[in-house]
Parts: C-alpha cells; structure tokens; sequence
C-alpha cells in the first residue's frame, strides 16, 4: 500500500525535492560554517529537505517487490520506521526550536503514529538539545539591557530543564538573595519560527501526498495557531497567574510566582520549585510518597481544568510536573511551563461532559449521540475508543468494571496500526479544541502507565465528580426556571453523594 502510493510523487515534486535536498541539505550538513551560518533559513529548510528525501528513498527501494501483506514486507517496514524515525530524531535536534516541538507532539500521537516513531522521538520530551552558555548570556542581557554578573549573584552555567523553545537556568538575585529560576528562549528560535513552520506545512504536503492516510496538515495547523502565543513569556506569564488564581483551592498545587521586573518576551524569571520529575519513581519511594495518590491528585487537577474551569494546561508532561516532598509522605505538586493553555468553550464543555458521562453509564446511544453532534458521525465507536484508551469492548462493557490487560494493549496496537485512515478522520472532523484536549488526557495516561496506576477506580470517580458537576451546573445555567434549576441541581447533588459513598466503601474494601 505504502510503496504504491510513493509511486504516485508528482514529477514536479520529486524534482523540487531532490533538487532541494541534493543542493541546500548536502552543504547544511556537509559545509564547515559557523553556527549563525548553519542556521539560516535555506540550510535549514535544506537539512529538513534531505531528511523527507531519505526518508521517502528508503520507503521506496526497502519494501519493492515485497508482497503485502506478509511477513516479510511487515519486517521491512518495521525497519524502514525505525530508520526514518532516527533521521528524523537527527533533524529535530539539529534544527532545534519548532522541529523539537513537533517531534515531541509526534511522540505523544501512539493511537496514530507508529511505535517505532513515538518511542525514538519520546527522547525529546526529557532530553532537548541545549543552548551554548554564550547564547544564553546574549539572550539575557539583550532582553534585560544589563550584565548577568549585575543581576545575578550566581547563574547556573548548565540548565536545570531544556525544552524545545527555551531552557531554565537557577540563579540568586543579587539584590535580595533569593533563588530564581530564570527560563531563557533559545537565540535563534524566534528568528527561525516563521521560516520553520512554512518549511514544516510544506514537507507535511508533501507527506500527505505520500501517505494520506496520517493527514498530518492539522497539526501544523495547530503549531502555526500557539507557536506565537508560546514564544510570548509576558504571555506565559499571565497563564501563570490566571491558573494560580483560579487553583488556589488545590492546596497541594504550587505554580511559580513570577518575577515581572525581571521577565520580558524571551526571559521569564520565577521562583525555583525544588523537586523531582513526577514520574522519578526512586524519588517517591525514598519519601515515602504514594504514586496512586499522586495520579488521583493529578487526575483532579486536570478533571477541574477541563470540564469545571476550561482552562486547560496543554502540556503536561513529565518535565513539567514536579513532587517536592514536605517529609512524612507529604508532598505538592509543582506545575511548570504555562505557555499553553486552552480556553475550552461551554459548547465543548458541554458536549465533552455528556460523552463522558455516556462512556461511564455505558449508553451507547448516548455516546452515539454526542459524538455526532461532536462531528465525528458514524465513526462514534472509534472515537470513544481514542477518549478512553480503551478497547470498543471495554467501552461497551464500562470502563470502569475492568482494567486494562496485555490482551487488550495488544489489541489498541493492532488498532492503531490497521485503522490509521479512520483514526486521521476522526481527528479531523472533531472540534480543533478536543486534539489538545487528547494530547493532555495521553500525558496523564502516560504518566499513570509510569507510576503503574492506569485505570484505578479512584482515578474514574476523581473524573466522574468533575463530570457531573460540569454537565449539570451548565444545564442550570441554561435553564430559565427556577423549579427545573432545583431539579437540575438536586439531580446533581444525589449522583455526588452515590459517589462520595462508593469512594468511602472502597476505602473500607481495601483496607483489610
């Protein structure tokens, strides 16, 4: 299926590509030139350039001749997605910036990229290539108009975390003393994001044209929409106070303080939050922190953001969230990075609260229902599936009467191998808001693969309260009758207590 469809390369691009990749990707990664120089625009449209050539020669002469299916074209292209999926490891860390960031969206997409891909590219989520200590310095001082050494008492020459845009640094004000930690967007980023996302749509077209069944075009799509936003640190910085303020009441949640006098559109400086990343499982068990209890809070906090406040922090993954240990088993949790977030509207809220309240009863009508008016029509059943993590079979029978098993991790591979043209449909009829919506719930999915927790019944009722009390509180506030409020919210009220009930009962069951 694969190789007919590179046969179908429009001349005009084979020329444009190869030409492309034969000129500017052979002197990008031949010619010895000083960094500023490799990385100009036409060197790095030429490394991306060569890299989708390779990738589609390799493809091409790997699986000719091979009858599909079979074994021996399965093997072949297992190989070819490892290969592909390392070239294309090489260019995000050589690129940097938005190559990283799109390498690490990759990396979270196992219901439609292949494992292959996912697992080599999921280095970038914890392991960013880094800034030159110079870059940094050049960074700061241009942005803050002063000497490191006049503002700092200490700057730490290696980051403590490097992401795709930027990487933070632990500093003392010299002024106060006090510990910062100071996040510093890589010096060429911002120069490079407009040439980087042009060069992205136009290689994903060419993608697209090759292997149409991905339609990966929305994700550029998405890029092109936050990227501008993400760069803006005065901008992750008012994310951080609208969070902090509006998840004041979790009071295991700590989000940096922000340090306005010294933070501007490249430099955020903020209070350095001790701790270790949440899923250091050596770090819980030496504090005697219990991992379940770390993914019921984590689970609240994200139930509360979606469906309660529609505030939503879209890239929770395990750099960004931190357990700082208060002793005796007690802890907080650190929230990091503000720079997306997504405003979820009521309608969304709405229609997302009644799918899962569907999924949980299970009513398939119901969920049939929603997910029409969702725009995703007859393909309801793969949807749920893509909500859940979970197999049509558990989502028929109740998600929450069963736990996952190998069996039906091994059936969610077969499904997402063998059904990717209907899963890239499902991603691109369903609202534009629901892919950060998926791309937060498999951050927390993994999180609680890690910790070893996926699935507990604590974790569904956590879910389930926050569900209720969106579905209903948005019907009242509809509702222009004061009888049907009462109705609405007693109706709320009774479904609560059901809940808190059946946690106290399990409380009692697991603890003989």
């Amino acid at each position: 299926m694969i190789f007919k469809k590179l046969q179908t390369l429009r001349p005009l691009t084979k020329v444009l590509l190869v030409g492309t990749a034969t000129g500017a990707g052979y002197t990008a990664y031949t010619v010895d030139c000083p960094e500023d120089v490799r990385q100009l625009g036409i060197f790095r449209f030429g490394r991306a350039a060569a890299t989708v050539g390779k990738i589609v020669i390799d493809y091409k002469s790997s699986l000719r001749g091979l009858p599909e299916p079979s074994e021996e074209y399965d093997d072949a292209i297992k190989k070819c997605h490892k290969r592909s999926a390392e070239h294309l490891l090489d260019l995000a860390c050589a690129n940097g910036g938005v190559f990283i960031k799109v390498g690490q969206h990759i990396s979270g997409m196992e219901y439609l990229i292949p494992p292959e891909y996912t697992q080599t590219l999921s280095i970038l989520t914890s392991q960013a290539p880094q800034a030159s200590k110079e870059d940094v310095i050049y960074v700061v001082e241009s942005e803050l108009n002063a000497k490191v050494d006049d503002i700092f008492a200490e700057f730490s020459e290696k980051p403590v975390g490097a992401a795709s845009l930027a990487q933070v640094h632990k500093a003392k004000l010299k002024e106060t003393g006090e510990t910062v930690a100071v996040k510093v967007q890589h010096k060429r980023v911002y120069k490079n994001s407009r040439t980087d996302v042009n060069t992205m749509e136009f290689l994903v077209s060419i993608a697209d044209a090759v292997f149409p069944e991905f339609r990966l075009m929305w994700l550029v799509d998405e890029i092109k929409k936050n990227l501008p936003n993400e760069l803006d640190f005065l901008h992750e910085a008012k994310n951080a106070d609208e969070a902090a303020s509006r998840f004041k009441h979790l009071k295991f949640l700590r989000i940096p303080k922000i340090n306005y006098g010294l933070t501007t559109k490249r430099v955020l400086t903020m209070e350095f939050c001790e701790g270790a990343h949440v899923d250091d499982i050596e770090y819980l068990k030496k504090n005697n922190i219990d991992p379940h209890d770390v993914c019921v809070k984590i689970g609240r906090t994200i139930s509360e953001m979606i469906f309660l406040q529609g505030y939503l922090h879209s890239d929770p993954h395990p750099g960004n969230v931190l357990i700082n240990s208060k002793g005796n088993g007690k802890y907080e949790i650190v929230l990091l990075d503000h720079g997306l977030y997504l405003n979820i509207s009521d309608h969304i809220r709405k229609l997302y609260s009644d799918l899962w309240l569907a999924i949980l009863k299970p009513d398939l009508q119901e969920i049939r229902r929603v997910a029409s008016q969702m725009g995703v029509g007859e393909l309801y059943g793969l949807f749920a599936c893509m909500v859940t993590r979970r197999s049509w079979k558990s989502v028929t029978g109740g998600i929450g009467k069963s736990k996952m098993n190998e069996s039906e991790k091994d059936e969610l591979r077969m499904y997402a191998s063998s059904l990717i043209p209907q899963i890239s449909e499902v991603l691109a009829r369903m609202p534009r808001e629901m892919l950060l919506i998926l791309k937060t719930n498999d951050l927390m999915r993994n999180i609680e693969h890690k910790l070893g927790v996926f699935g507990s019944s604590d974790g569904h009722l956590e879910m389930s309260r926050c569900v209720i009390r969106s579905s209903h509180e948005l019907a009242i506030r509809r509702s222009n009758s004061v009888l049907e409020k009462f109705r609405i919210g007693f109706r709320m009220y009774w479904s609560l207590l059901k809940i808190f009930v059946y946690q106290y009962y399990l409380r009692i069951v697991n603890s003989h």
